[in-house]
């Protein structure tokens, strides 16, 4: 983990050093969440020659973002969380509906095997790796399908990571909004996370990372009643187990730290020690989102995509954009 340390120090300084330069540079900001995940990836090669970096990476990508997305939770009162939550509703279904829908036609259209077509459908429409993670011991895939899986999930998560920040800024301009579309579109929770700081700290919003999380969560959630169901389609006639997922702990720890910022600002308003406490709380999230996004990017493996051909990367980059469109569709219907 010392290495993802590191590294998100690195970032965090990069992204203060730009910050200093002339503000014909500087204007346009670098977050460190960015820095992270491109240093991540060129440090990529080193890291699948070490292998003792590998349990700190996981423990970095692992607990140590679910810690951060937890800390998230500082950013909102539960009255907040709430009305958030119903609004995101009618997209997280949408997009859920869409990203299935469309893996199970393209597995039918293109002849892709059924448990394959499963775990790429989980990880692009539920939670990413969490998703595929839960999903592959019930399906009994082979080690090169789940690793195939997540090597999708990684790539065009990042791509979605790194665009769209720019792109919905271009066509909604509303950070709510936005932070919406993303938490129903992107795959992983820390490439929504990552997303909507990214775009936070590049166009100046406010509202992003709030919106974005809660609707990622929500979408999180469907995993206890969606991934049964599509393990079952996966396995019909097969006597298999079905899937018992594991609830997702870590969503409890961010109504926890959510019900002590409604605590904490009914009690103590405006005290400047709860604001230094809320900022510290801020900056450690940032700090270890950096590190996770780093982590992440060194174990990003280009090969596990040219090992079984190209025909799962299209249906895993087609559900991506099917989402993505349908979330942008929904969030333009109802305003």
């Amino acid at each position: 983990m010392t290495v993802a340390l590191g590294t998100a120090l690195a970032a965090l300084g990069v992204s203060a050093l730009w910050s200093m330069a002339p503000e014909s540079v500087s204007r346009l900001p670098i977050s460190p969440i960015l820095v992270a995940i491109l240093l991540g990836i060129g440090l990529s090669g080193i890291a699948q020659r070490r292998p003792g970096w590998q349990p700190g990476l996981a423990l970095a990508a692992g607990a140590v973002l679910k810690l951060a997305v937890m800390l998230i939770g500082l950013r909102l009162s539960l009255a907040q969380v709430g009305v958030l939550g119903i609004q995101a509703l009618p997209l997280v279904a949408g997009a859920l509906a869409a990203g299935l829908g469309i893996t199970w036609w393209l597995q039918r259209t293109l002849g892709l095997d059924r448990k394959f077509a499963a775990l790429l459908a989980v990880g692009s429409a539920i939670c990413g790796a969490s998703a595929i993670a839960a999903t592959a011991p019930a399906l009994k895939t082979r080690p090169e399908q789940t690793a195939y899986a997540l090597a999708c999930v990684a790539l065009f998560g990042l791509t979605a990571t790194l665009l769209y920040p720019w792109l919905l800024e271009a066509w909604l301009g509303d950070s709510r909004q936005i932070g919406m579309v993303l938490g129903a579109a992107v795959h992983d929770t820390a490439q929504v996370t990552a997303a909507a700081i990214l775009h936070e700290q590049t166009f100046a919003a406010t509202e992003t990372v709030a919106a974005a999380t809660v609707t990622k969560l929500l979408r999180n959630l469907s995993m206890l009643a969606v991934i049964p169901a599509v393990v079952w389609w996966a396995l019909k006639g097969e006597a298999e187990t079905r899937a018992r997922p594991a609830f997702p702990l870590f969503v409890l720890g961010f109504v926890a730290f959510a019900t002590l910022r409604s605590a904490g600002d009914m009690l103590l308003g405006e005290s400047p020690a709860w604001a230094s406490f809320l900022s510290l709380g801020s900056w450690l999230s940032g700090l270890l989102f950096a590190m996770a996004m780093a982590a992440i990017g060194m174990q990003i493996r280009l090969a596990a995509l040219r090992a079984l051909g190209p025909k799962p990367a299209v249906v895993a980059l087609l559900t991506a954009v099917g989402m993505g469109a349908v979330a942008l569709g929904i969030v333009a219907l109802v305003g």
